[in-house]
Order: C-alpha cells, then structure tokens, then sequence
C-alpha cells in the first residue's frame, strides 16, 4: 500500500513537472521533492526519468483521452451531440487545467515525438485509439440515422481532432480564451452539417 502511494505520489508529481515545465527540463529532485519522496524510492520504482515521462504520460494523458474522448463515444447513439458536449467541457474550462496553457497531449508530442521513439510510439497508438472511437460512433450514427450517410468517417474523425489540437494551440499562443469559444462556435456550426 504504502509503496503503491508512493509510486501514484511520483507520477502525480511528474505530471506536474513536465506540463509546467516540459519532458526534457522536467527536474527530477524537484518531482522526488514534490512526492515526498527519495531518490531511492524513485529509482525502486521506475529505472529513470524516461520510464517515469512515460507512466506519467499514460497514467495522466492517457488517461484523460480515454475518459473525456472515448469512454463517452463508446455507446452514444448521438455521437455528434456527444462531440459538442465533449468540445462544451473544453471550451468553458472544465477539463482540470488551465487552457493558456496548454493540451497537456499536445505540448508533449510537440517536444517529445520527433526525438523520441518511445513517446512517438505512445502518442500514436493514442492517437490511434482517439481517432478510431471517433469512427466508431460516426458509423454508428450513419447506421441509426443521427448521421448524414456518405460521409468520410475516418476524415471527419482526423479533422475533428486536429481542429480541436490546432484550438488549443491558438489559445497557448495568443493566452486568450476566447478564441476557443469563437472557435467552438463555428466548429458546432460544423457539426450539424453533418446531421441527416
């Protein structure tokens, strides 16, 4: 029990660490510091930093994708009225970090998947994963009728998310929230073209 608390505390830590500060400038005493832990409790743990980076990347990034993109695209037979609510959740800041700065996700593949197979792999098959839920239930939703028929789900999917990326890069960039509630406007807008 106490080993486990120990290991949730480092990789709470390390998250912490590496959306403020990025992977690579990411100080190991200061997570160990964080954690209320030793350097020998982090090394029991995880080999080095790089093991760390990455159960702190799927225990939190991974995570977060999964029960905010994919759990609630599992079932939906509206999957584009779950869509804007999950885009709703994003755009009003009622995801758990402060949109200036930052996807979490995407600040850490854009330092890391370049220069890192390990993480390149990771944020792939996530992306994967993300992208194939989106699919799913578009497909769904053609069959059941809350779906134009004919469209390209895979494209769709691909540009949903990118959208939602690129949105969440403009409001790092330019620090001002607003422009995802502009955005989410004219994304909603999007959506209900692709209604029957």
């Amino acid at each position: 029990m106490r080993g486990d608390r120990t290991r949730q505390a480092l990789v709470e830590s390390a998250f912490e660490e590496i959306y403020m500060h990025g992977f690579r400038a990411a100080s190991l005493n200061d997570i160990i510091k964080k954690a209320g832990c030793t350097k020998g409790s982090l090394y029991h743990h995880f080999a080095d930093k790089h093991a760390l980076g990455l159960a702190a990347t799927a225990e939190f990034m991974g995570a977060h994708i999964k029960e905010l993109w994919i759990a609630p695209l599992a079932e939906t037979a509206d999957p584009l009225t779950s869509i804007r609510t999950i885009i709703g959740h994003y755009a009003f800041g009622d995801v758990g970090h402060d949109p200036r700065l930052g996807c979490p996700f995407q600040n850490l593949t854009q330092e890391m998947a370049g220069i890192d197979e390990d993480f390149q792999n990771y944020f792939k098959n996530l992306f994967e994963a993300w992208r194939d839920a989106l699919v799913d239930a578009l497909k769904r939703g053609e069959r059941n009728g809350t779906v134009r028929k004919g469209i390209d789900a895979e494209s769709v999917a691909t540009l949903i998310i990118a959208s939602h990326q690129g949105v969440a890069s403009m409001i790092k960039a330019t620090q001002d929230e607003g422009v995802g509630h502009t955005a989410t406007s004219a994304f909603f807008d999007y959506l209900d073209s692709l209604r029957p």
